[in-house]
C-alpha cells in the first residue's frame, strides 16, 4: 500500500521512510510541499494522467506555502482524493491545533519527534481499517451497478412485453391499456379520438402461396407504412393480432381520421407487394374500417372497438382494398 509523506524537511521525510520500511512498508513516496503533493495525487491535472494510487498521507503541519491544515483542506474537497485518510504530524500540542486538523479533514495526528512504534501502530490501524472501507465501499458500487443492470433490464422487460416481436410495434396488450388512457383523456379534456381497425386483404392465402417467412416480411413493410402515415407523437400505432392493426388517433375527427386510412390503404398499395392468389389485385391490399367520436363516460374502449369491426367488416364485405366509416351514436 502506498504512503505518501509531506513534509519540508528533507531529514525528517527520510527517517519516516526508515520507520515504514522497518514495518515492512516499502511503497514510499515523498514531497516536500503542498503543491508538489497536489502533483503527484492529480489534483492539478485533467484526468486523462495517471497517477499513483496513494492509500495514506503523513503530512506536517507546517510547510513552505500551503500550510498542513490548508492542504489538508484542499485535499479533502477534492473527489479524487477525499477517500484518502490524513495523519497529521506536528509539534503543536494545543487542542487548538489538533482541532483544527481533524476539521480540516485529517483522521489522526502525530506529535513530533516521531516514535517509531507508535507510528506503526497507527499506521496498521488506519491501513486495515481503510482495506475495509475500501472493500465496503466497492461492495456498495457493485450493489449500485447490480441494481442498475436490473433496473435497465426490467425496463427492456417491460418494454419487450408490450412489444410486438416481429414488428417491433406495440401489441395488443399495450394496445388495451394506452387506448383506455387515450379514452380517458379524451372525455377529460373533450378532444375527439378516432380508431381505425385495419386487416391485410387474403392474408392467409398471401402465406399460403408465398410462405410464413415471406408473410413475416410483409407484416414489417406493412407496419413501416403505417408509422410512415400516422407520424404524430400522440397518434399510437398497435399490432392487434395477426393480420390485423390498430391505429388510434388523438384530436382527430370523422373526416380527417378517414382520409388518413385512405392515405394508409393508398401506400400499402404503393409498395406493390405481389400477391398472386389475392382475390382483389395482383398486389397486398389493406382494408380499414374507421370510428370517431368525442369521448364521454359512457363511451367504453370495446364500444369504440366493435364500431371500428363493424366498419372494418363492412370494407372486407364489400369488397376489401377500402376504407368504410362508422357513424357513432352523436357524432
Amino acid at each position: 500500500m502506498a504512503i505518501l509523506i509531506i513534509d519540508d524537511v528533507p531529514v525528517t521525510r527520510k527517517i519516516l521512510e526508515s520507520f515504514l520500511k522497518d514495518g515492512g512498508y516499502t511503497d514510499i513516496l515523498q514531497a516536500e510541499s503542498a503543491e508538489s503533493a497536489f502533483n503527484l495525487l492529480g489534483l492539478y491535472s485533467d484526468g486523462d494522467d495517471k497517477n499513483p494510487v496513494i492509500d495514506l498521507i503523513l503530512m506536517d503541519i507546517v510547510l513552505q506555502g500551503v500550510d498542513g491544515i490548508e492542504a489538508c483542506r484542499l485535499i479533502k474537497n477534492d473527489q479524487r482524493s477525499a477517500h484518502i485518510p490524513i495523519v497529521i504530524l506536528t509539534a503543536y500540542s494545543s487542542s487548538e491545533h489538533i482541532e483544527t486538523a481533524f476539521k480540516a479533514g485529517a483522521i489522526d495526528f502525530l506529535p513530533k519527534p516521531v516514535n517509531k512504534l507508535e507510528l506503526l501502530a497507527r499506521v496498521r490501524s488506519i491501513l486495515h481499517f481503510k482495506s475495509e472501507v475500501d472493500r465496503l465501499r466497492e461492495r456498495e458500487q457493485h450493489l449500485v451497478e447490480t441494481t442498475l443492470k436490473l433496473e435497465r433490464a426490467n425496463v427492456l422487460l417491460e418494454r419487450l412485453s408490450n412489444s410486438d416481436g416481429l414488428t417491433g410495434i406495440p401489441n395488443r396488450r399495450y394496445f388495451d391499456y394506452m387506448f383506455k388512457k387515450l379514452l380517458a383523456s379524451g372525455t377529460r379534456l373533450a378532444i375527439p379520438i378516432s380508431l381505425l381497425m385495419m386487416d391485410i386483404d387474403n392474408f392467409k392465402l398471401y402465406n399460403d402461396t408465398y410462405g410464413h417467412l415471406a408473410g413475416d416480411d410483409c407484416l414489417k413493410l406493412i407496419s413501416g407504412a403505417i408509422h410512415d402515415t400516422i407520424k404524430r407523437e400522440s397518434d399510437f400505432i398497435a399490432r392487434y393480432g395477426g393480420e390485423e392493426f390498430a391505429i388510434v388517433l388523438f384530436g382527430v375527427e370523422n373526416e380527417m381520421a378517414a382520409n388518413l386510412a385512405e392515405n394508409i390503404r393508398e401506400h400499402v398499395y404503393g409498395l406493390k407487394i405481389p400477391h398472386s392468389s389475392s382475390t382483389v389485385d395482383n398486389w397486398v391490399t389493406v382494408s380499414i374500417g374507421v370510428v370517431s367520436c368525442l369521448p364521454e363516460p359512457s363511451v367504453a374502449p370495446d364500444n369504440m372497438i366493435d364500431c371500428a369491426d363493424k366498419a372494418l367488416y363492412a370494407a372486407k364485405s364489400h369488397g376489401k382494398n377500402q376504407v368504410i366509416k362508422y357513424e357513432y351514436p352523436g357524432v
